[in-house]
């Protein structure tokens, strides 16, 4: 401690040189990034099958555009815009290629054989005669018809396909913007929408993004009139706010320094350390004013000391308990949970030592003699009224703690484990409204993947694989949530039909024969598709996307609704057992693509809650024994910390709000938080035992000495956490909503369940 007053300024040259050093790193961390990979680690096996997927049919992840033409889509104004807009598309850096019905190849019988073109030249025709013939091509076109153009030809779907990038998290936002602005410009007043996965993740980037920046500005805001109102001396309130700003500083910039960037979890990381960092400086200053009183003729260095002695093991054990629940985090297999528990504990860490460093600099900084705080009548008799009802009411305590526990027991039983990510943008954004409209006027548009491996030596061109895939798609087009399919048996049936045979051309009739089939794999060898990726002529290639070069691995899309992660799992299993049905031994249906690591979620959110809750609670607990020295007040300190946590869960499930990827990590910051004041409440009251006080003159002299900072301490948290409740990612408000209600339910278990725990567990007195 003498060490610290000496070397004072030393340290305080050394925080900021660190703070400096973090700066850069505070640029990367603000470029949000919600895509569904950063939710995963590297070494996950799903995420490794994603990037199989990408490497085989490329990117699944497209932007899909909806346009309702005034005068129809085969309109000569309305197939310019569409031309227009489908080549500024294209040049886009980022875009790997344009699906519409002016791109895609379809297959048509010339004089020279059966030809892959689109269905209209480069050239656009004026001649009605012409495009007459067009619209009615297309809709005798199965590939055609509801995919690209609706059946009565009012309306248009474009696919935009995103390129495979290494560094497509960092350029998908800029790549959206972008098609969205050239979308706007070409169709102009006329209906239009846009939706798919690459428009929702760049929705929750911008949002995410202005969380941000709203939270660090009221947080900050938020805090200052908070300590202003505590101090009211300015050196301490600058002193607490130089805290926080330097945990802020430090977590955000080792954040951005180790590569990553802020997503809808992580963006409350500055709330986090803003509100939990200055904790302990409540603490400084109330023992600074004690020592001040208790020893007044002695010299300001020495006071200092003394204050130092009396705050530095419990605020050491508040920040490593505090720290032990974020920390815990770190064993869920999910990326961007991990990412909060370990940054959020290094930015409080980071705080504690600001605030020893801080607070002694300000201590010094007074002159000689008495130094006040204001009183906090108000607090005052606040715990006036506690008291009385620990002394005179415990059994009416009892009967109020046992009932709030069975309701919270109650509701935490409904709680359910579910996300849904377009479910966490607001109800008004474009987003939102786009995605509605497209399902309204189109119908679903939401894919699913499936890899198909052929067994026992078959290849996707075997009669029995191209007919399971068929069987397949007609059994899950019966699901109310599907709604077709797509695969290389469609493009058999397309040249079959064209062929010749216009029967053959419906996937529900009689399974193509081998010779046919074996004709057909003729003509399409003949149309010397390229297969080399590194060459432009592989763009050209129709069949790249749904199967590979040997014909051993196969693509199968299916589109359906989008739904929760909860539903999707459910359809999932249920597609399994009609994969098993209709493939058979012929050939192994694998999800791929964006939904299994969707559904993934769900069982990672379950695991990080229960993982991460019982490691905090055992790291906590060793803690509590090994910091007092006492098994007694470290089994006291379980029950009132985890109270908090059941009214938490009974009121998410009261509330009907969902475990998920935000929500999953508060049961084990809660109880890493609401530890905090029970460390301060067992520290002095383990002094009361020593110097020989009973259970009531221990109540009392607990209330005066750590009572007002801890309901300080408790009003920081209920001020500063519902600043998330002004954010507009609805699980992040969630979040706000339930710490906040921990935090009083954590005041609650301090004042009350905790001495009446120690009430029925009395120390043991040592014998003359």
């Amino acid at each position: 401690m003498n060490l610290l007053l000496r070397w004072r300024w030393l340290g305080f040259v050394a925080i900021g040189l660190v703070v400096v050093a973090m700066l850069p790193g505070l640029k990367t961390a603000a470029v949000p990034d919600n895509a569904l990979t950063v939710w995963f680690l590297e070494s996950d096996p799903q995420l490794a099958a994603y990037h199989e997927f990408q490497q085989e049919f490329g990117n699944d992840e497209v932007i899909l555009i909806l346009v309702e033409p005034k005068d129809g889509v085969f309109a000569p104004s309305s197939l310019r815009k569409l031309a227009d807009m489908s080549a500024q598309i294209e040049e886009v850096e980022g875009v790997h290629a344009v699906h519409s019905l002016l791109t895609v190849k379809d297959v048509w019988e010339t004089e020279e054989g059966l030809k892959f073109e689109p269905l209209l030249p480069h050239t656009l025709p004026d001649d009605d005669a012409l495009l007459r013939e067009a619209a009615r091509r297309a809709r005798d076109n199965a590939l055609f018809t509801d995919r690209l153009v609706s059946a009565d030809g009012q309306r248009a779907l474009v696919w935009v396909q995103m390129a495979v990038m290494d560094d497509i998290d960092a350029k998908r936002d800029a790549i959206v913007a972008e098609v969205t602005h050239i979308v706007d410009a070409v169709q102009g007043d006329e209906p239009h929408a846009l939706g798919g996965n690459g428009v929702i993740y760049s929705g929750l980037n911008l949002i995410t993004q202005h969380d941000f920046g709203l939270f660090i500005s009221i947080g900050y805001l938020v805090m200052f009139l908070l300590m202003g109102w505590v101090f009211r001396k300015v050196r301490l309130v600058v002193a607490a706010i130089g805290v926080i700003l330097v945990g802020t500083i430090v977590c955000l910039g080792m954040y951005g320094w180790m590569g990553h960037q802020l997503n809808m979890v992580t963006v409350v990381l500055p709330i986090l350390v803003i509100v939990l960092g200055v904790a302990d400086a409540v603490h400084f200053p109330s023992a600074f004013v004690l020592a001040c009183r208790d020893f007044p003729g002695e010299s300001r260095a020495l006071q200092v000391m003394r204050t130092l002695r009396r705050v530095w093991l419990p605020c050491l054990l508040t920040t490593l308990t505090t720290m032990a629940g974020f920390l815990a985090l770190a064993s869920s297999p999910m990326a961007v949970t991990q990412q909060l528990g370990i940054y959020a504990a290094i930015g409080l860490g980071t705080a504690l030592v600001a605030s020893f460093v801080f607070m002694v600099i300000a201590f010094m900084s007074f002159g000689e003699g008495e130094i006040s705080l204001p009183s906090h009548g108000l607090l005052q008799r606040f715990l006036g009224i506690v008291e009385g009802w620990i002394l005179t009411r415990k059994a009416v305590l009892l009967a109020l703690t046992l009932v709030l526990t069975g309701l919270s027991a109650w509701g935490a039983w409904m709680v359910e484990t579910d996300t849904y990510t377009i479910g966490y943008l607001p109800d008004d954004s474009r987003v939102v409204v786009d995605h509605e409209t497209i399902e309204s006027d189109w119908g679903a548009y939401s894919v699913l993947e499936f890899m198909v491996r052929p067994k026992d030596g078959r290849k996707m061109d075997d009669p029995e694989v191209l007919a399971g895939m068929e069987r397949f798609v007609a059994a899950a087009s019966k699901h109310d949530q599907l709604r077709d399919g797509f695969s290389l048996s469609d493009v058999y049936r397309r040249m079959a039909a064209v062929w010749g045979a216009p029967e053959l051309g419906d996937k529900n009739g009689a399974p193509l024969t081998p010779e046919q089939i074996d004709q057909l794999t003729l003509m399409l060898s003949s149309q010397r598709l390229e297969w080399d990726r590194d060459k432009p002529a592989f763009d050209d290639n129709f069949l790249a996307p749904i199967v590979t070069k040997d014909r051993k691995l196969g693509r199968l899309t299916l589109v359906g609704n989008m739904m929760s992660a909860k539903d999707l799992d459910a359809l999932l299993h249920w597609l399994h057992e009609r994969g098993v049905e209709t493939m058979g031994d012929v050939a192994e249906l694998e999800p791929s693509g964006y939904p299994p690591l969707y559904v993934k979620i769900i069982d990672y959110v379950m695991s990080s809650q229960i993982r991460s809750f019982f490691i905090a609670l055992g790291f906590i607990f060793l803690l509590m024994w090994v910091g007092f020295r006492s098994l007694r007040l470290a089994l006291a300190s379980l029950l009132p910390n985890l109270f908090p946590v059941l009214v938490m869960m009974g009121i998410m499930g009261f509330l009907g709000i969902h475990l998920d990827v935000a929500t999953a990590t508060v049961g084990a910051i809660v109880i890493g938080v609401s530890i905090d004041d029970t460390v301060h409440f067992l520290h002095h009251w383990k002094r009361a035992e020593i110097e020989g006080m009973n259970w009531s003159e221990s109540v009392t002299e607990v209330l005066r000495r750590a009572g007002v900072p801890a309901v300080i301490t408790t009003l920081l948290l209920i001020c500063g956490f519902p600043v998330l409740m002004l954010a507009s990612v609805k699980t992040v408000v969630y979040f706000g909503l339930l710490t906040t209600i921990a935090a009083a339910a954590a005041l609650f278990g301090d004042l009350f369940i905790l001495p009446m725990l120690l009430k029925g567990m009395p120390a043991r007195r040592k014998q003359a």
